[in-house]
């Protein structure tokens, strides 16, 4: 949203300046800033990617739908309005060709071969035509007899062909899927299809509605695609309007999504094109082009959305994409229906080729062009990402984890740790070993030696003596409640053992575990940073949850005739957690020294913590207020829906006392103003 609006306040500026004839200024050709995504995902503006080059308005166009650039950097345009397929030429700027043809209805879809033969998808005709390159009529494709598309609509509005002369076609209203057509034009079966996507209330309905009440809502279809491109090694992509997850696809062979993660999607793509680096190119509805890496990972976005104004660089309808030779991208605008082409920048044409020196394998020379890039803007995330992954292939761990580190990729960033770690468990491993056997050598030998238990003896005494003192004994004596949590509240019930200093020292201990959890993990569990962070509500939501649950479990307790004091109330759950104070600190630590791959290590601890917690809690409850287990799990029910009421008056309380205090200000003003004349 923000880069929206700082793009219409750049527009509002350029449209008064340039109203201000006596004024100049040195300034960027750019009629729209550049974005990236930062380290955190947020947008942030980078030097501009692609600069306004041609603007060409006299070709006629009505409604052009679709682009597409051949081998010999021709450019062909499908020129719906006025029923025609336009060929001009790039290099010399002249229009080389006009193919027209009895049969068209509405042309909105065009590709070319290697061979240079074009096909034409036409959704009002409801045919696929081909043509050869001397634009001469070859052949036309209907709707396939085949029983099992008898039932659905044939209307072309995009195609694409792969080497083997197969037609991939986007279909006006299929929901099933991209059309696959053999050369003959015989149905191939339906190559991918988007999945239905249900939202809340849909999945509501799913669960608790029988299925003749489900057979009479409204059909569940998927979205469909927008768009369709196979690039020079028989990759294909597609497009899909109405979703910002998976709006942009990469297809393996079996019609499957390869982008695992994606930095950035619109959810109103309406073209992709591909260029020979494996450079993915995309346009928006709404003026914008996203400019994405092989892998998906967004490198430039920019562009703009005008109505009423004439402004090189910006569309009022951008219906499709395409990239010549020399990596200029053409566009044109559907609505005005004139062609506008961008020429990149030193700065874009750098940074494409660092990516291509490491595509190919030549780490040290992509390594010099990311640092030249690193010259310029020092905190390119692309920059920072492409000397990670070259110092990562050359095998210099170390650099390419501070690398990582600024760009925020932490999956890298694991990669490389975990190649440091193993190298230090190599150096290391024997003085571990060592330090184990003498370990195991000096209890097997205690054991042996001590028959009479003098060492165990001793141990016990001094356990006994620090568990004798007040405050330490008092806060130790958590340590007993995970194994025997019965007897041990039952000892709280009785008053002999703990005390609610104990409580509140623990209560403090835990506070302190959870923000360290919070906010001191290591770089790869650590999502978030502390100043991104909102301190206040963390601590205040701490205390006040645990505070609320105090109070609303001791008064329901007191209405359904619990034992349990208001002290034992408050001590029950700080003796009880710590298995979760425990895990909390073992999570921390540990995160520090863990990769992605033993993530999973992490999350068993943290739910063994929690559940061991919240079993002991349970039973101590149930312990002090001398409940059975069904009046233990009642009063907890209750004590939650008390806690969420108390929540929710707190928060009208707090929201008509805003309201009041705006309305005293306001009165106080107006006397002051009143009284001061």
């Amino acid at each position: 949203m923000k880069k929206h609006i700082k793009a219409g306040l750049l527009l509002l500026i350029a449209f008064v300046v340039s109203g201000i004839p006596t004024l100049s200024a040195s300034a960027s050709q750019a009629t729209s800033y550049t974005y990236t995504m930062d380290d955190k995902g947020y947008w942030t503006r980078t030097q501009d990617a692609y600069l306004p080059d041609k603007t060409i308005t006299d070709l006629g166009l009505a409604s052009a739908d679709d682009l597409f650039i051949d081998k010999d950097n021709k450019l062909y345009i499908a020129d719906s309005g006025n029923r025609r397929i336009v060929k001009y030429s790039i290099d010399t700027a002249v229009v080389e060709g006009t193919l027209e043809y009895e049969g068209f209805t509405t042309p909105r879809g065009i590709y070319v071969t290697k061979t240079g033969d074009i096909y034409v998808a036409d959704a009002g005709a409801k045919m696929i035509f081909r043509f050869d390159k001397d634009f001469n009529f070859i052949e036309s494709f209907s709707k396939p007899e085949t029983p099992s598309f008898a039932d659905t609509s044939f209307e072309p509005l995009r195609i694409a062909v792969d080497n083997s002369k197969n037609m991939y076609l986007v279909g006006e209203g299929v929901y099933n899927g991209i059309i696959q057509l053999a050369p003959s034009g015989d149905f191939l079966g339906y190559f991918t299809v988007n999945k239905t996507k249900l939202s809340l209330v849909q999945a509501i309905q799913n669960a608790i509605f029988t299925r003749a009440q489900l057979e009479n809502l409204v059909a569940r279809v998927p979205t469909t695609f927008s768009n369709i491109f196979i690039d020079n090694k028989g990759i294909v992509y597609t497009t899909t309007m109405g979703t910002n997850t998976d709006g942009l696809k990469k297809h393996n062979t079996a019609g499957g999504n390869m982008f695992i993660t994606q930095d950035w999607v619109s959810d109103s793509m309406t073209d992709v094109y591909v260029d020979e680096q494996g450079i993915i190119y995309t346009s928006e509805a709404s003026g914008y082009i996203n400019i994405y890496s092989s892998s998906g990972e967004l490198i430039f976005d920019f562009g703009s959305f005008v109505f009423d104004l004439d402004i090189s660089g910006l569309y009022s309808s951008l219906p499709s994409i395409a990239v010549d030779k020399d990596r200029n991208i053409w566009t044109v605008d559907g609505d005005k229906g004139y062609l506008q082409s961008f020429k990149p920048t030193d700065y874009a044409l750098m940074v494409y080729n660092s990516m291509g020196l490491y595509e190919k394998g030549l780490y040290e020379d992509a390594m010099k062009n990311w640092n030249e890039v690193l010259k310029l803007n020092q905190m390119s995330i692309l920059a920072h990402n492409g000397v990670g992954k070259a110092y990562l292939h050359s095998q210099h761990y170390r650099e390419a984890m501070e690398h990582f580190k600024v760009s925020g990729d932490r999956d890298f960033y694991s990669e490389a740790f975990w190649e440091v770690r193993n190298e230090w468990i190599q150096s290391n491993l024997k003085y571990i070993v060592t330090a184990c056997v003498i370990l195991w050598f000096v209890s097997a030998v205690v054991k042996r030696v001590d028959k009479k238990r003098k060492v165990r003896n001793a141990k016990r005494a001094i356990g006994a003596k620090i568990m004798g003192i007040p405050i330490l004994g008092d806060v130790l004596y958590c340590m007993k409640i995970p194994k025997h949590p019965i007897d041990r509240y039952y000892d709280i019930r009785v008053k002999r053992k703990g005390t609610v200093l104990g409580a509140t020292i623990l209560y403090t201990m835990f506070f302190i575990a959870y923000m360290a959890y919070k906010t001191s993990k290591g770089f790869i569990y650590q999502l978030y940073d502390v100043e991104d962070l909102d301190i206040n509500a963390i601590v205040i939501g701490f205390f006040a949850i645990l505070i609320l649950f105090i109070i609303c479990n001791y008064l329901v307790t007191s209405i359904k005739d619990g034992d349990g004091s208001f002290k034992q109330v408050y001590m029950i759950p700080a003796y009880g957690s710590l298995p979760c104070l425990i895990s909390l600190i073992s999570i921390t630590i540990m995160s520090h020294y863990l990769t992605n791959n033993e993530a999973f290590i992490l999350t068993v601890i943290l739910y063994i913590g929690i559940v061991w917690s919240v079993i002991c809690i349970f039973l101590g409850f149930q312990t002090v207020h001398d409940y059975t287990m069904k009046e233990t799990v009642v009063s907890m029910i209750i004590t939650f829906v008390f806690m969420m009421i108390a929540a929710i008056m707190v928060l009208i309380v707090i929201i008509m006392w805003e309201q009041l205090w705006s309305f005293l200000k306001t009165i106080g003003k107006e006397m002051m103003r009143n009284v001061l004349g």
